[in-house]
Order: structure tokens, then C-alpha cells, then sequence
């Protein structure tokens, strides 16, 4: 959301700036209005320039979100954190091992009883997109609990796209 306040005053400002570049006037007078006002109002002044500095400050010190996650999970020795990236291959290669299964993304959400796992897939054409997406649906639910231990609660399958089989010539 801020970055949209900042880039609409960026377009703002390069607005104004053309504007006085090609001569008109308006701008001038609202810069010499603008700093007369704040000469006149010191207290306006102070709490403006509070608000400004507030905001700026929020921008480099504002919590960034953590690219890092993991996972939990329990082994005989204790906890065990399995990362995001490391849970989004095991997902790809359980899927791409299917036959008609030709590109994955996948995306993870924490739930209180387990994993959710969605699936963006692009299949071959001439098969039962349903067919294809329940064994989808079981193959990456069973690698990825036999894998990690982490239970999975659900698995949703989203078919993006359909391409036509490749076929190879024999010569």
C-alpha cells in the first residue's frame, strides 16, 4: 500500500515539474502560497514535518516478511524445520513423475491440523483432467508426508493450462 502512496507522489512531483518546465504559472504560486503558509504556522510546520519524518522512518524500519519459512515437523530427536524451497521440489518432482504432468508451482499455507498444497499445473491434452488431478492429488499428498512426516490436510489442483502431446518422430 505505501509503495502506491509513494509512487503516486513520485508522478505527482514529475507532474509538477513539468508543468513548471513548460511555463505554467499555477505551480509557482501554489510553491510561494505553500511556503508562506509555513512560515506563518509554525505549529502546522512542526507537526507536518513530524508526520513526514514518521513515515519515512516507517519505511526502513517497518518488519519485512520473512522469505525463509520452514516447516515443522517431529523426529525421535527432536524438531526438524523443512524449508519452503526444499517442500516446493519435493512437490515438483512427485508431480512432473506423473505421466501428462508438464510444469508445477506450488504454494503452502499452514493449517492447524496439517499442510495445504496448491497446485498450479500445466498437463498434455487427451487425458481425464480429473483423472490426472486425483492421482496428482494422492501422489504429492503421500511423497510429501512419506518424506517430511508433515501431515498434509489438503491438496488443490488448479490446471492452468493444457498442451498438445508431443509427438517423436522415429527415423
Amino acid at each position: 500500500m505505501f509503495a502506491y502512496i509513494l509512487g503516486f507522489l513520485l508522478i505527482l512531483g514529475a507532474l509538477w515539474i513539468l508543468a513548471i518546465a513548460t511555463g505554467w504559472g499555477l505551480p509557482y504560486v501554489l510553491l510561494a502560497h505553500g511556503v508562506q503558509w509555513f512560515k506563518v504556522n509554525p505549529w502546522e510546520t512542526t507537526v507536518v514535518a513530524a508526520v513526514l519524518l514518521m513515515l519515512g522512518l516507517l519505511l526502513f524500519m517497518r518488519p519485512h516478511e520473512r522469505s525463509d519459512r520452514s516447516f515443522q515437523t517431529s523426529s525421535k530427536g527432536g524438531n526438524v524445520r523443512i524449508s519452503q524451497d526444499a517442500l516446493q521440489e519435493i512437490i515438483a518432482r512427485s508431480a512432473t513423475a506423473l505421466p501428462n504432468v508438464l510444469h508445477v508451482q506450488s504454494t503452502l499455507r499452514e493449517r492447524d491440523a496439517g499442510l495445504q498444497i496448491t497446485i498450479t499445473c500445466q498437463l498434455e491434452q487427451g487425458e481425464s483432467i480429473p483423472k490426472i488431478s486425483e492421482e496428482l492429488q494422492a501422489k504429492v499428498k503421500e511423497d510429501v508426508e512419506l518424506y517430511t512426516g508433515i501431515m498434509v490436510t489438503e491438496v488443490k489442483v488448479l490446471v492452468q493450462r493444457l498442451e498438445k502431446a508431443h509427438l517423436t518422430r522415429a527415423r
